[in-house]
């Protein structure tokens, strides 16, 4: 036939053509599965991401010390950063609690429901001063149980939470069966009182802290703007009663520097 040879060279060539064209895409094939397969082998071995479960936790205090963490019973939503480092509040200290509920207040108990909440200073320089005082628990005006407060903030504007505020805190006489008491770090270093007070409200850290704890413990308690009172503003507090007669004479948070602290306050219930 005419012109047959071309044609069947023709052939020949797209034969070898599609035949390499095959050969290619088996390789293609192969290329990818391995490549796929060495990823997935990769995935297999690579080590996991873990939290430590025990032991120091990832860029946190060493196991068995104050864990920084959110008070029970605050909104973690809006609380601030607060470090639990109770106190040793077992069955004595609690039992020297409601006897002295009973002698100043005429009921039995240890537990509280709080109403109010009074402002202190430490006149102390150091939070660990501070602590190792309330840990102590030893007779103040001849009592048991010793002084304490629910919480005291560093200069740094760290929240330490020392009892739990339901739980009755020798803080302010007169008050100790309604009240939670704050303490600010600060010493008078031998000045008057409102002026220790204006050092703390000089230190942005520390007061931004201790309105934000306010603010916190408001909404859990329904506790208004009013009833954040300074120690000094105590004898003349509602709902102030001591059947042994007893009365404040602190001059720590006057009324000035109360007013100023609740002008921060951005809620009242």
């Amino acid at each position: 036939m005419k012109g047959s040879a071309p044609y069947a060279g023709g052939v020949r060539r797209l034969a070898m053509a599609t035949a390499a064209m095959v050969v290619l895409l088996g390789a293609g094939v192969a290329l990818e599965t391995a490549l796929v397969g060495q990823a997935e082998r990769g995935a297999e071995t690579a080590p996991a991401l873990t939290t430590p479960t025990s032991g120091t936790p990832t860029g946190g205090a060493p196991a068995g010390e104050p864990t920084a963490t959110v008070t029970t019973g605050l909104d973690p939503a809006v609380a601030p950063r607060i470090v639990v480092d109770h106190l040793e509040f077992g069955a004595a200290r609690k039992a020297e609690t409601a006897a002295y509920a009973k002698r100043h207040y005429g009921t039995a108990t240890w537990r509280l429901t709080p109403t109010l909440i009074v402002l202190h200073y430490t006149e102390s320089d150091t939070y660990a001063s501070a602590r190792s005082l309330f840990e102590s628990d030893v007779p103040n005006r001849g009592e048991l149980p010793g002084a304490c407060s629910h919480y005291v903030i560093d200069k740094d504007g760290t929240i330490h939470e020392l009892v739990p505020p339901t739980v009755m805190c020798r803080h302010t006489v007169g008050l100790n069966h309604l009240a939670i008491g704050i303490e600010f770090v600060q010493s008078s270093s031998g000045h008057d009182p409102r002026w220790a007070v204006q050092q703390v409200l000089r230190r942005r850290a520390q007061v931004a802290a201790g309105v934000a704890l306010v603010e916190a413990l408001q909404r859990r308690f329904s506790i208004s703007d009013e009833s954040v009172i300074g120690h000094a503003m105590a004898n003349d507090a509602k709902g102030f009663r001591d059947l042994e007669g007893w009365r404040n004479d602190h001059l720590d948070w006057q009324r000035p520097e109360v007013v100023q602290f609740r002008s921060m306050l951005t809620m009242s219930p």
